[in-house]
């Protein structure tokens, strides 16, 4: 049988991370990376632990050993931030924290980095109505998206000039819970499930032929936003939910 892989993941207690440490406990050993909010049902097998993403030393510590890195980690938002202050965090914890752990992969001997990345990476496409590909170039709708996408052109160039296997996922509304909260129209869905998130990270680990790829993480329900064309075809990516069933349509 054989050697399960090891997969860490940065931000192991926020709403992606923890999804990820539920869905994918089954297929690899996790090791939680972890900053200011510890879970209280972390689990033996669970190895945890403590760092900065935003400090190299502790990135090239965090990443030895692994074999894989879901890279879910933030800086921490608070309401009522000015958008100075929203820049300045995004230089300085998020886009270094990507920085971080490709560069600490690549000395680590780490074979692959998935990157939750964002759909405000094309966030204007989305205000004027536009159906958003992998392949069109990116229209950031803010500083985050613009890191985001500082972040992907960074794993790209990881991927081609250091043999580093990385994949972008461009995430819609992630809230975390097993249905979306919220009622959207059929076409207009911008959910992204628990275990569709999941099961897009698991696609793009062991599907060892490709290199580098983007792929907008959305469920079912989003047609008239986001083309999922190319995470059906290369990676066989089957969303299991529907953001606009009419069931949520009636509940919400």
């Amino acid at each position: 049988m054989p050697e399960r892989k090891r997969l860490l993941i940065t931000g192991a207690a926020g709403k992606v991370g923890g999804a990820l440490r539920k869905h994918l406990a089954y297929r690899y050993d996790t090791r939680l990376l972890l900053n200011r909010t510890i879970p209280d049902d972390i689990k033996p097998e669970e190895e945890m632990v403590i760092g900065d993403i935003s400090n190299f030393e502790a990135m090239l510590e965090a990443t030895q050993g692994v074999d894989i890195v879901a890279h879910c980690a933030i800086f921490n938002r608070t309401r009522g931030m000015t958008r100075a202050a929203l820049a300045q965090l995004t230089f300085d914890v998020d886009m270094k924290s990507c920085y971080n752990i490709y560069e600490a992969c690549r000395i680590n001997g780490v074979e692959t980095v998935v990157f939750a990345s964002t759909n405000h990476v094309t966030g204007l496409n989305e205000k004027d109505g536009l159906i958003s590909r992998p392949e069109l170039p990116v229209r950031p709708d803010g500083i985050y998206g613009a890191g985001k996408a500082f972040a992907e052109a960074l794993g790209r160039y990881y991927a081609d000039t250091h043999g580093l296997r990385v994949f972008c996922l461009r995430i819609a509304n992630f809230n975390g819970l097993d249905e979306p909260g919220r009622r959207y129209e059929a076409g207009q869905a911008r959910w992204l499930s628990p275990r569709d998130c999941a099961q897009l990270t698991w696609r793009c680990i062991e599907n060892e032929k490709l290199k580098f790829g983007i792929y907008y993480g959305v469920s079912q329900g989003g047609e008239e936003k986001w083309d999922l064309t190319n995470a059906v075809e290369e990676l066989g990516y089957a969303p299991e939910d529907n953001g606009a069933l009419p069931e949520w349509q009636a509940k919400y």
